[in-house]
């Protein structure tokens, strides 16, 4: 499917491309035909040079950001190779063509005028009868060879991207794989997509009045109660190990399956540590990728597209970036294709000093996705042994990705009835992935290195499965039938722990709380008070701001309500039942995500001032 589609989308947009030549008098057609040969080269030289360096296709909004890293990274032409030369072979041709024609014509040249004026008069007056004709003709010939091809361009280019969409549903809307987008359409489709993608995620507001974002953000962003409270600093100068592991659902903790309990090591994390319960997932567009902005830069989401793959030339203020000024070195360590959602340029944004990713391992077990999540901590345990403390490093897993099959040698669970099934093979993922936790942890502690570590765990968005899923809705007690809408939106919580060893740092935390939550949280456990920085999330520990939880989906969590903005219900979070709706809610809802957009669009994040905020009106927020 995927040749099929490059075939007829390369063949598609050559054809449009083409076709417009027919609308042209014959010496511009030339030169038209020769600039689109010009560029058409240029953007495969191009991308012949970002893919050697990175890896990876760079679009059309990150460009100049990718080639500003390139020329600190890398001189271009030491990328080049002397196969290269072809790239240029069809320019070279051109140019021996025209020399020899110029030679030819020069040759041939007659400097004798013996035709007289009358007879060059009578022939004109015929010619331009003639020509009036042929022009007609040639018209009409032209205009339909235009719509012709362009019509046939425009239909294979469309079957592509069909075959491509049904291949892979929404890729192009998130361009999470830029190469296997290439690799489907063809390079040229590939490019006209991105242009028109660019297109539509653009500057479309005027600049906003800074004092009215300033007042918003001082009024939703308390300053944080510090005084009197054993956890803010308590884990300062100590390493700090963030795990964000794939598809890690609330409902899984604490739960058994035929008897077997299917996270024993984060359940013993559980009661070792603080344990967040109603912590939200608010991924969008970009699932795995947005989780890793929400929680290294406390932003929401985008509303289109995705801030990884259409804003890394932003400026952010970052758990790296914040920690790096302390004196921390910095690494994500990701099992991953360096251009998947890319990550290479983003990890650069947010601060990064080092990425390690899927080219620095060894790979000697993979399963789904890529590298197993045992062999990911067991390599990455080896770096980190070798690593200047104090760190920060920030791990991702990949086994636990759909559509969750552990080779059967691997599986340490038995599901019981449901083996076999899609949900079956969730529980053995997820139960695989916590064993690999579990030895990972077990390995920092032999190293020594735990003890001196903060470790945090976290899951980066729900698992994909339905309402109607009869496996999750018997396993969740709803009897095999479909979820109700309350009951489903209120499920859509992903786990939350944070660990320090030797410390008094536990218990189950209850505050509605979401992933934006995260880098604040982080920043009073290390000593710094959150509300000093542009975060849009808040201190679950320290802030006396009321925790709310926002997903672009239209759900609103605050207090004991959940709230839907899009059909304006609302339900009680402990019976379920319906309460009234209270208008000023789509408000606020509103405000935290176009205030967001706006941030994105012109790049304000670093400079917002945010210093000794008023107590928030949101602790008023459902009772």
């Amino acid at each position: 499917m995927q040749q099929k589609s490059q075939i007829m989308g390369t063949v598609g947009t050559l054809l449009i491309v083409l076709s417009v030549a027919f609308l042209l008098p014959i010496k511009l057609r030339k030169l038209y035909i020769l600039l689109a040969n010009l560029i058409i080269s240029s953007l495969f030289f191009l991308d012949m040079i970002f893919l050697r360096h990175f890896q990876d296709l760079v679009i059309f909004r990150t460009f100049a950001a990718a080639w500003h890293y390139l020329e600190i990274e890398s001189s271009w032409w030491k990328l080049l190779k002397t196969q290269d030369v072809f790239m240029v072979a069809d320019f070279m041709f051109l140019i021996l063509l025209k020399l020899y024609n110029y030679i030819q014509k020069n040759k041939h040249r007659t400097v004798s005028r013996l035709n007289s004026v009358t007879k060059v008069n009578s022939e004109r007056i015929l010619q331009q009868s003639l020509n009036i004709r042929r022009t007609t003709m040639t018209f009409i010939f032209h205009l339909t060879a235009f719509i012709l091809m362009f019509a046939l361009g425009l239909g294979a280019s469309s079957k592509a991207f069909g075959l491509l969409e049904e291949n892979q549903p929404n890729i192009t809307k998130t361009f999470y794989s830029k190469v296997y987008i290439a690799q489907s359409l063809g390079a040229l489709e590939f490019h006209a997509l991105d242009i028109l993608r660019s297109s539509q995620i653009t500057l479309d507001s005027p600049q906003p009045s800074m004092i009215a974002l300033q007042d918003w953000f001082k009024s939703t962003h308390p300053s944080s109660d510090t005084t009197n409270k054993p956890s803010f600093g308590i884990a300062k100068g100590k390493n700090l190990i963030v795990i964000q592991v794939e598809s890690l659902q609330q409902f899984v903790i604490e739960k058994k399956v035929n008897g077997q309990e299917i996270t024993p090591n984060l359940n013993r994390l559980l009661k070792q540590g603080l344990y967040f319960n109603n912590y939200y997932g608010e991924t969008w567009n970009g699932g795995t990728s947005d989780a890793e902005f929400l929680s290294n830069t406390s932003l929401y989401p985008v509303s289109k597209g995705s801030a990884y793959i259409d804003y890394p030339m932003n400026h952010y203020v970052t758990i790296a970036n914040t920690l790096s000024k302390e004196g921390y070195s910095t690494v994500a360590i990701e099992a991953n294709k360096p251009g998947f959602w890319d990550m290479d340029l983003m990890s650069r944004a947010e601060g990064f000093h080092q990425v390690i990713d899927d080219d620095n391992f060894v790979h000697d077990l993979d399963m789904g996705m890529g590298l197993a999540d045992s062999s990911m901590f067991a390599q990455g345990a080896n770096y980190l042994e070798d690593s200047k403390q104090p760190f920060y490093t920030f791990l991702v897993t990949l086994s636990s990705h759909y559509p969750f099959e552990i080779p059967a040698q691997y599986k340490t669970i038995n599901v019981g009835s449901y083996q076999n099934t899609v949900f079956g093979h969730y529980l053995e993922a997820v139960n695989y992935t916590d064993q690999a936790i579990g030895d990972f942890l077990n390995r920092l502690q032999s190293d020594g290195l735990l003890n001196n570590s903060m470790v945090v765990i976290y899951g980066d968005h729900p698992a994909p499965f339905n309402r109607n899923d009869p496996q999750l809705s018997e396993f969740l007690g709803f009897g095999g039938k479909e979820i109700d809408e309350f009951p489903w939106l209120a499920m859509q919580k992903v786990p939350l722990f944070i660990y320090l060893p030797g410390s008094t740092l536990n218990g189950v935390q209850n505050t509605v709380s979401g992933q934006v939550d995260l880098f604040p949280t982080l920043l009073g456990l290390l000593g710094k008070n959150a509300s000093n920085y542009p975060l849009l999330g808040h201190d679950l520990l320290h802030s006396p701001a009321a925790g709310i939880a926002i997903s672009r989906n239209g759900v609103f969590v605050s207090g004991n309500c959940l709230y839907i903005v899009t059909n304006q219900k609302a339900y009680d979070l402990n019976s379920g039942k319906s309460v009234p709706w209270d208008p000023s809610i789509a408000k606020i809802y509103q405000d935290y995500l176009e205030y967001t957009d706006t941030i994105f669009r012109h790049d304000l994040q670093t400079k917002l001032n945010h210093n000794s905020f008023p107590i928030s009106f949101l602790g008023r927020i459902c009772f």
